[in-house]
């Protein structure tokens, strides 16, 4: 005897979107609050290279630009497969369907939070140990974008009627 578990309605995947969006912002407005109000005071920046702040500076720049692209692709790649076992198992539940869409859309939100808040983390990391302030200004850039990368209803539902377009576009015949 099987039991599945009930299936979540949509707004509470919407709802554990949020949550996690709001969990990996926290997570590094948490550690740069650590770092700067317990570990930051009477640091002044050394004389030496700031080598850490450079490597941060330049994550950043090029989790930036990865963000662009990369949940993109994973979940273009995780559509296109969900619409062909879609089509191979025949499956008609359409709650079914927009849970699996949810499902890609929480994981290019995780993808994309996750490439910039691990910027962020180095970053902070380098001004724990630098004391240079351009690092905090990485962060700041990077918490800015995470918080723009909130998921709305209507960014979802404009996501899935993005991917269903390009999918017909790319398989018509």
């Amino acid at each position: 005897m099987t039991r599945q578990l009930p299936q979540a309605t949509p707004e509470q995947r919407h709802r554990t979107m949020f949550i996690i969006w709001f969990a990996l912002i926290m997570g590094v407005v948490t550690f740069g609050v650590v770092v700067v109000g317990i570990l930051g005071k009477d640091e002044a920046p050394g004389d030496d290279l700031p080598l850490l702040t450079y490597v941060g500076l330049g994550a950043t720049a090029v989790m930036l630009v990865l963000r662009t692209f990369v949940p993109d692709l994973v979940g273009r790649n995780m559509f296109n497969q969900a619409m062909e076992r879609i089509k191979t198992e025949n499956i008609q539940d359409e709650d079914e369907v927009l849970a699996s869409y949810d499902q890609i859309f929480m994981t290019r939100l995780i993808v994309g939070l996750a490439l910039l808040e691990g910027a962020a983390m180095l970053n902070l990391v380098a001004y724990m140990t630098e004391s240079q302030v351009l690092s905090l200004v990485a962060v700041g850039i990077l918490l800015l974008v995470m918080i723009a990368s909130v998921p709305t209803k209507s960014k979802l539902e404009a996501w899935i009627r993005n991917q269903m377009e390009n999918y017909n576009l790319e398989n018509q015949n």
